[in-house]
């Protein structure tokens, strides 16, 4: 598929699969949804659906462009009153609609060209095509810091179109006051994270000018914000108080954790300003440690994927670590593992059967699937895409406590 030929927005949306609505608040099903997507954190990694030879060859601005429309649909649909067209056609002309309305309210310094270049009135499936298009143009960046944070911004046009299509349309004046705090705010925990460990590197200074300059900010916050990089600024002093989205708040510790995490292993002075910044946006500790998880779950899944990772990181070291995280959720978690193991007959016989005989391929496929099955019920892992090819049965059982499994297994593990 070409994405730089005109007719690919329909084409894309006609050919996704119905999305079902999931049993949970609209926040979490959001991150649970986009999450694996890496959209959060600037690096796209295609659905499932587009797990394809045709998909697969593709740059990452034009995965960039499969990624964004998949967050603009699963916000549009997942609110409980939304109301989205079935039939194909009309669904194409609803959210080409939609998402036109939307930027023209976001970005009206932008102009937005309904007509060709020989005036003919454009449809909106072309203008949407365009905005998109000139949208990921200006997240351009020659460095990789400056490419990850232009790129993690559209996260911000997705959730802020969810938000968006929620308001009555009277109050939808709000979201660009909105969407520049939410930046200022940002850049403020990025200035705190840059000081983490005491000083102000050359690099980081270079980096901030150029994210200060991929953000839509009025002058005065700009100025107001490169006083403050020269000042420095702990985490304490930053006011997050009027971050009242969940999921708004989890992007901004994610980010953060990223941001001190992806070139090195996490020092103390670092987690300690994980640590200060996840209770300053009103997390539990638990809830910290779930987005510590998410992010190792996210590199040890995309490792191949996303070549800045293979550059800045190790993997043993990262996925030794992401190991040491899932055997302390494990252990303080084994009573329930022990009770849904028990639950399954078929899983509790076959763990019997591996004591005294090997398995046979489809058995170790069942066990290890079932395993992976009871994991992503605990509470750190509930709303998180575990990778599901790294966890081996041979790993998973090594992970798993001796008194979490049958008691035939007790001292032979």
């Amino acid at each position: 598929m070409d994405l730089s030929e005109k007719g690919w927005f329909s084409e894309l949306l006609k050919s996704k699969q119905p999305i079902v609505k999931e049993n949970m608040e609209g926040s979490e099903t959001i991150y649970k949804s986009l999450q694996p997507s890496g959209l959060m954190y600037g690096h796209p990694i295609l659905p499932k659906e587009y797990v394809s030879e045709k998909f697969l060859g593709l740059e990452n601005s034009e995965k960039l462009k499969i990624v964004l429309l998949d967050g603009f649909v699963k916000t549009a649909i997942f609110p409980s009153n939304s109301v989205v067209p079935t039939d194909p056609d009309e669904y194409v002309r609803f959210m080409s609609k939609v998402i036109v309305k939307f930027y023209e309210s976001a970005y009206p310094d932008n102009q937005i060209k309904s007509k060709s270049f020989w005036g003919k009135k454009l449809s909106s499936e072309e203008v949407v095509e365009n905005i998109i298009t000139d949208r990921l143009n200006t997240t351009q960046s020659s460095s990789f810091w400056g490419g990850f944070f232009n790129n993690s911004l559209l996260f911000l046009d997705v959730l802020f179109f969810g938000e968006w299509l929620k308001q009555p349309v009277n109050q939808r004046g709000t979201l660009i006051e909105q969407r520049d705090l939410t930046h200022q705010k940002l850049l403020e925990v990025m200035i705190a994270a840059s000081y983490a460990d005491g000083k102000l590197d050359k690099e980081e200074e270079e980096l901030f000018d150029e994210l200060l300059e991929s953000v839509h900010l009025t002058e005065q916050r700009k100025e107001y914000l490169q006083n403050l990089l020269t000042k420095g600024i702990s985490i304490e002093d930053i006011d997050l108080g009027d971050m009242s989205m969940w999921i708004l708040r989890k992007y901004i510790l994610e980010l953060a954790i990223l941001f001190v995490w992806a070139d090195k292993i996490v020092t103390e002075e670092e987690q300690a300003f994980i640590n200060k910044l996840g209770l300053k946006l009103d997390f539990s500790e638990g809830e910290i440690e779930r987005s510590m998880a998410a992010i190792e779950s996210f590199v040890v899944t995309n490792w191949g994927n996303v070549s800045f990772l293979q550059e800045k990181n190790n993997f043993s070291v990262i996925s030794n670590q992401f190991i040491k995280r899932i055997t302390k959720v494990v252990n303080e978690n084994k009573k329930m593992i022990s009770t849904e193991i028990k639950e399954s007959k078929e899983l509790t016989a076959l763990l019997a059967k591996s004591i005294k005989q090997d398995l046979t391929e489809s058995e170790q496929i069942f066990v290890r699937n079932q395993l992976i099955d009871i994991l992503k019920i605990l509470p750190t892992f509930v709303i998180i895409a575990l990778p599901g090819s790294f966890l081996t049965l041979p790993l998973l059982m090594k992970i798993l406590p001796e008194s979490a499994l049958p008691s035939a297994f007790q001292n032979k593990k």
